[in-house]
């Protein structure tokens, strides 16, 4: 019984991240404009990946700070941290699935 709850929960948990998901990216696509949001977007996997490579000794809210950091400096200050999170939580939820599927 536990272990069909818990599979119930883990899917009712990805069923609600995939939709928000869609949702905070079309509303960032509004907010941003959509020729910037893939540059934005590829930015932040890079910032995520170059983090993860240059500080592995970091835990995962420590290396979410720098990484928001980094992505608003590199874009000038023309995202807001709110926008960079959740552009940086879209690629680590891209990165982790491609990690998944090799």
């Amino acid at each position: 019984m536990d272990t069909t709850l818990f599979n119930l929960l883990l899917s009712l948990i990805t069923v609600v991240i995939a939709l928000g998901g869609g949702y905070l990216i079309s509303f960032l696509k509004h907010k941003i404009g959509s020729e910037n949001i893939n540059s934005y977007y590829k930015m932040a996997k890079q910032v995520v990946m170059a983090i993860e490579q240059a500080n592995p000794q970091l835990t995962g809210v420590d290396k979410k700070d720098l990484a928001l950091k980094k992505l608003v400096q590199l874009s000038n200050n023309k995202i807001s941290e709110e926008q960079a999170d959740i552009l940086i939580e879209a690629a680590i939820y891209d990165i982790k699935k491609l990690l998944s599927s090799n």
